[in-house]
């Protein structure tokens, strides 16, 4: 299959690479390519996807039959300049897809979607309260259902909860645990007892393989580990795994736990795929490779 991906270079674009291993794919990135290591079946083309006019030929060439879109440019900037760019490129996107009859379409949504809704979330529920940047991307899968609409066109919208592993952002929980316990201090939880669904990136990354390969695959999916965490029991894990005493916050026992989790009904009645990485296992493979880094 003819692979076009925007957002390689991002925390899951990394890890999905490898996997993408028996297709042509064609990537767009705005680093210099000689600073890249790309494997043999994938082109690349320098350019900001943002100018999408000076992209179209070499796209239109490679003739993509599948597109996986993650780029989301300026995460954690979540200011409502930042996710118009974003909403605007992507829907340019959308639509010379559509022109060149892309018959595959994987973009990446987010669990913020389902707003404050709590217990498990699934795909068909009426969320309520979302943020801004939810009530974007939000937006934009409504627009890529109208855009994609024709027949033998799969648009897929993946709706991610919290994808973590190595090579997420410093600021997220479990990197900043790890940085914060390895300076001998305890790390600061604001909000302890909320609840989150936590999913490595090669579980994520997989799933989006399967997606993609599986004929006939449309419309919204939850991808998740299908758990709820509490924040304070990952922190937990964490110092657990670096042989550190946790000192659990006083408001430990004062609340109980809120949030949201995937219901992966959806997900396990249309592919072959299961999360594979438990939590523990997760939250030591991100160690080991801080510890490299280190």
């Amino acid at each position: 299959m003819r692979i076009f991906l925007t957002g390689g270079y991002g925390s899951i674009g990394k890890h999905l690479l490898p996997l993408l291993h028996n297709h042509q794919v064609l990537m767009v990135g705005r680093s210099d390519r000689s600073c890249l290591h790309l494997q043999d079946n994938i082109s690349y083309i320098q350019g900001d996807l943002a100018d999408l006019p000076r992209l179209e030929e070499k796209i239109k060439n490679f003739s993509p039959e599948a597109c996986i879109h993650l780029a989301w440019e300026g995460i954690p900037d979540y200011s409502f300049s930042t996710c118009l760019k974003n909403f605007n490129t992507s829907i340019r996107l959308f639509d010379f897809l559509a022109s060149l009859s892309c018959k595959t379409i994987f973009t990446a949504g987010t669990c913020w979607e389902y707003g404050d809704l709590k217990g498990p979330a699934c795909e068909s529920d009426i969320p309520g309260n979302m943020n801004l940047f939810a009530s974007i991307k939000s937006g934009l899968r409504v627009a890529g259902q109208s855009i994609f609409n024709s027949p033998g066109t799969n648009f897929i919208w993946g709706r991610f909860f919290f994808v973590y592993g190595p090579g997420q952002r410093e600021t997220s929980l479990i990197p900043s645990c790890i940085r914060t316990i390895s300076e001998g201090k305890v790390p600061d939880i604001k909000n302890p007892n909320a609840v989150n669904d936590f999913i490595h990136i090669h579980d994520a990354s997989k799933a989006i393989v399967s997606l993609i390969e599986t004929p006939d695959v449309s419309g919204v999916v939850n991808i998740g580990s299908g758990t709820p965490t509490k924040v304070l029991d990952v922190c937990k894990i964490v110092s657990e795994k670096m042989g550190a005493t946790f000192k659990s916050p006083a408001a430990e026992n004062s609340l109980k736990g809120n949030g949201c989790w995937a219901d992966l009904s959806r997900i396990r009645e249309q592919i072959s795929w299961v999360p594979e990485v438990s939590l523990e296992k997760g939250v030591q493979m991100t160690l080991n490779s801080f510890l490299e880094k280190k």
